[in-house]
């Protein structure tokens, strides 16, 4: 190989290291981004259904009171069905 061969070959290589290292760079100060604003960022919890066992984000559930504690439902027709079964409260 000629000369300029070997520094054309060697200013490629170089250019695609940095171009690696720069990506993989990018990759971790995202992922420390969202680390630092980790649970203050999930705008909701899951809930399980304790009729059919789906989960349902709490904003949006169909809640009832039984024994002091608030029950949470996917759906109206699972809350009737705790309520005839248990005498919860609607």
């Amino acid at each position: 190989m000629s000369p300029i061969r070997l520094i054309i070959l060697a200013i490629l290589l170089y250019i695609g290291y940095l171009l690696i290292k720069g990506s993989s760079g990018k990759k971790k100060n995202e992922t420390s981004d969202s680390e630092l604003n980790g649970p203050s960022s999930v705008s909701d919890v899951l809930v399980e259904d304790p009729i059919c066992k789906k989960l349902v984000p709490k904003q949006q559930a169909v809640t009832t009171q039984y024994k002091d504690k608030t029950v949470y439902f996917c759906s109206k027709e699972c809350c009737s069905t705790f309520v005839s079964k248990k005498g919860a409260e609607k």
